[in-house]
């Protein structure tokens, strides 16, 4: 397997922050400008709780509130959008809202690793050597495993990462609903990716491109050393 392979089913970016107050005073004057700025973004709706954008084109969505900032793009055949327009509204958001600090970015990519059953996504998984589970032990409940999953969380000085790797084998669904088999498959492996700040960072300095390429190429370079052991 090689990252190439894998295919990037969601990617997710979310700034949160405290006192973000202003969002009651002035959610109309940041969406009206977010409107103006970039028009293939689309309103959806506001209320108290937050407001809600969607860019149709880009299988991209976006919502803010009192309390963060979220931006996920589905079905990501090049993540280059989602970092320019999380790095051009974000920054506009922050202005407006007067948000000074970020308590926590957090970075979440999920991969998928189709396959041509549910067995090679257990034994990519079993070589890894993150968790094997011995024979005796299954026999208890029962002959084999259908699924396999595992979690781990990790930290460094500056980011904590949480891994989860599940094995997916997807019963058949509703007949008039068709999914994008190569990004929703019957059969495969699932990785899981949670990168987030441990500390806070300043919010109208932070740049958000950069920390999602930096986080990109980071899973580029040892995502596979880690999953295949």
């Amino acid at each position: 397997m090689e990252f190439s392979d894998l295919r990037l089913n969601r990617v997710i970016l979310e700034l949160r922050y405290n006192e973000g107050f202003l969002y009651w005073d002035r959610c109309g004057a940041t969406l009206k400008e977010i409107l103006k700025r970039f028009p293939e973004w689309k309103w959806e709706r506001t209320s108290t709780e937050l407001t809600r954008l969607i860019n149709t084109k880009r299988n991209m969505e976006l919502t803010f509130n009192i309390n963060n900032i979220l931006f996920i793009q589905n079905e990501v055949e090049n993540l280059n959008q989602f970092k320019i327009s999380t790095g051009e509204i974000a920054p506009l958001i922050v202005e407006k809202l007067e948000i000074e600090k970020f308590r926590r970015v957090g970075n979440r990519f999920l991969y998928v690793f189709p396959s041509g059953n549910v067995e090679q996504g257990k034994k990519i998984i079993q070589k890894s050597r993150a968790v094997e589970i011995p024979q005796e032990k299954l026999v208890i409940f029962g002959e084999k495993a259908l699924k396999t999953s595992f979690v781990v969380e990790i930290e460094n000085e500056s980011l904590h990462h949480r891994i989860e790797l599940t094995t997916i084998w997807r019963t058949n669904g509703a007949e008039n609903i068709k999914l994008n088999e190569e990004f929703y498959p019957k059969y495969g492996l699932r990785v899981d990716i949670d990168i987030a700040t441990l500390n806070e960072v300043g919010a109208s300095t932070f740049n958000c491109s950069d920390f999602i390429q930096r986080n990109k190429q980071f899973l580029e370079n040892n995502l596979i050393k880690f999953v295949q052991g």
